[in-house]
């Protein structure tokens, strides 16, 4: 994942995902979407092959953040979190 300038950006084998972020005061929120890029054939992929939106939210350093995160699939949620680290400046 790559956040720079208020934009998110990353993906994978089969997905991609594209978004917008804002920081203040030591937070973070933002949203991305999640767009399949490649039929993920003989996997179950999470998603389904559905475009799906992704809300962000957490805490954040100027050298790391957390996230928090809330993917709806049509009937379908999932939460997501992770920890990012910055590995070099821009």
């Amino acid at each position: 994942m790559l956040l720079i300038d208020g934009r998110i950006l990353g993906g994978d084998a089969f997905f991609h995902y594209l978004g917008s972020y804002s920081p203040a005061d030591g937070r973070w929120k933002g949203e991305m979407l999640n767009l399949e890029h490649t039929p993920a054939k003989g996997e179950n992929p999470v998603f389904g092959g559905l475009e799906v939106g992704i809300g962000v939210s957490r805490s954040c350093t100027e050298d790391s953040g957390e996230l928090e995160g809330i993917a709806l699939a049509g009937k379908r949620s999932l939460r997501l979190a992770a920890s990012l680290k910055l590995m070099r400046r821009a």
